[in-house]
């Protein structure tokens, strides 16, 4: 599903690659949005499209992250 988001939110094209786990892949992931507002009490305040979208926007004007090559003390 967020695959599907993200391309809507890019306005690009975005190639998507089916296929079989990789090594170090979780075999299957849950996440349920009523059980964090149950046993924690939270709720989301953005939807997925718009989280999508902020995302996608930010990591377009950063493309280097948070900081830049000439920053990194690798």
């Amino acid at each position: 599903m967020c695959d599907y988001t993200i391309i809507r939110a890019s306005g690009k094209k975005i190639p998507l690659v089916i296929a079989g786990r990789r090594p170090g892949d979780a075999e299957i992931v849950y996440a349920s949005i009523e059980k964090a507002g149950r046993e924690l009490k939270w709720k989301a305040k953005y939807g997925i499209d718009e989280m999508c979208r902020d995302q996608w926007n930010w990591a377009s004007k950063n493309p280097h992250g948070y900081g830049s090559q000439e920053d990194s003390t690798d």
